[in-house]
């Protein structure tokens, strides 16, 4: 994918702010949707980053479609950053998913933009939930995402086979793989500091 012009990129951005929803107030928490983690950590920071680690296929994903198909749900929308290019959306909307496709924006920006491009929905004030799914290495921009949940109010998953240190993560969780049902998940870092440690928790 060619790089977007950036004499292109404000236009770019009006028009995706006239298409979604209008800005909103956060609770200071969004609604995990998922005993285990409800119970565990108290659902997920909003404003605020949660950064989830493991491998493709280890059961990550499975902790956070439950909170995002309750937001595409009630017409709030919801934007995957795929900087891999591997999401398959009808997947997110089928058994497990739950996933209203209306209110799913999926943007592939390559590699170099998609931290950029996290940064951007996250300052908008009208994204209730960001996904940076498989981005490299984040470097700078990892203090910037902070500052963007900050300014616009939502809460943005960070996905990754490996933790970024310098990410201002709220709340940090290892993915080890899944049986029967279960993710085997490890908190390293909770809001209060009182959750750490390891537990299974149900998903299917």
């Amino acid at each position: 994918m060619p790089p977007l012009p950036a004499s292109q990129r404000p236009a770019v951005l009006a028009e995706l702010r006239s298409r979604i929803a209008a800005p909103r107030v956060s609770s200071g928490r969004l609604a995990a949707e998922l005993a285990g983690i409800e119970a565990w950590i108290g659902g997920w920071p909003m404003p605020g980053i949660s950064e989830i680690v493991g491998a493709p296929g280890s059961g990550r994903l499975g902790l956070i479609l439950p909170a995002l198909a309750a937001l595409t749900r009630r017409g709030r929308p919801v934007l995957v950053v795929d900087a891999m290019e591997e999401v398959y959306p009808p997947g997110w909307a089928g058994p497990g998913g739950g996933v209203e496709l209306a209110q799913l924006w999926v943007i592939r920006p390559g590699l170099e933009r998609a931290a950029w491009v996290a940064e951007q929905a996250a300052a908008a004030g009208s994204i209730d939930a960001v996904v940076l799914l498989d981005a490299p290495r984040l470097g700078r921009a990892a203090v910037r995402l902070g500052r963007a949940c900050e300014r616009g109010g939502s809460a943005l998953f960070v996905v990754a086979e490996e933790s970024e240190v310098t990410l201002q993560a709220a709340v940090r969780l290892q993915v080890h793989g899944q049986e029967a049902g279960r993710v085997r998940v490890v908190c390293t870092k909770s809001r209060d500091g009182r959750q750490i440690g390891e537990r299974r928790v149900a998903t299917g």
